[in-house]
């Protein structure tokens, strides 16, 4: 009996562990160190936005000029990664805050269907 539930337990962990829907993972396909140091040394902020819903899985350059257009964001930090569901970019907090671009994205991407949110946000 307590061999059968140390199998049970080790292949549900290896599951949880393999899913690849962690917020970690998330961020990490979508992760320019460049990106982050350059924003960082300007005193921007870089933040991971979790894309959800519908979303064509070929689209990764579309979607990249999308977010690019919002703005606020810096152009050229924008980092899509379709497989992993995630985005990030680089934005000036002075300029616009966070709350108001992420309000944009959220109704651009409610027009088609689908959605963000936020993951995590880099301050220097």
């Amino acid at each position: 009996m307590r061999i059968a539930m140390i199998i049970a337990g080790l292949a549900l962990a290896q599951g949880a562990l393999a899913c690849g829907y962690c917020v970690e993972d998330k961020i990490a396909a979508a992760y320019d160190h460049g990106v982050i140091v350059r924003a960082l040394d300007r005193r921007h902020e870089v933040v991971f936005l979790s894309l959800e819903g519908p979303i064509e899985r070929d689209q990764e350059r579309a979607i990249s000029r999308f977010v690019e257009s919002t703005p606020g964001i810096d152009k050229g930090s924008v980092r899509v990664s379709l497989q992993g569901g995630a985005v990030s970019f680089a934005f000036d907090p002075s300029r616009r805050p966070l709350g108001a671009i992420v309000d944009t994205l959220q109704k651009k991407f409610a027009a088609k269907g689908a959605g963000v949110s936020v993951l995590r946000v880099l301050r220097s």
